[in-house]
């Protein structure tokens, strides 16, 4: 028998609430989210309204976030694929502030030395 996957789909929007599973529950409030290259794009530029919108904590949305790590920039350094996948991790604590890093599923290494 085929177990129910773990993931939610919320408008498009693929969720994992880890902290309503056996692995992570209660606080902090752990969620991972599976993005398109445009859904990673709304919420860099808006995690908060993001979080609202796709409903990322109903119990109890996000007041703060911190800005999103990502992979740094630079030369030599391998930089996210063009339209590709971005994993989210969002840490929510107790007092409705969050951390949350940002990693692409597809890079591309730089060949040319021209710093990509």
């Amino acid at each position: 028998m085929k177990s129910k996957s773990p993931w939610e789909e919320k408008s498009g929007v693929r969720i994992l609430r880890l902290y309503k599973t056996d692995l992570l529950s209660g606080w902090p409030r752990v969620v991972v989210l599976d993005l398109s290259a445009k859904q990673f794009n709304e919420f860099h530029e808006n995690p908060l309204a993001f979080g609202k919108k796709y409903d990322v904590y109903p119990e109890q949305p996000i007041r703060w976030i911190s800005h999103v790590a990502m992979p740094p920039a630079g030369e030599g350094i391998p930089h996210a694929a063009k339209g590709c996948r971005w994993t989210v991790v969002v840490n929510h604590c107790k007092i409705s502030c969050a951390t949350a890093a940002a990693c692409p599923q597809t890079v591309v290494e730089c060949k040319d030395g021209s710093g990509c």
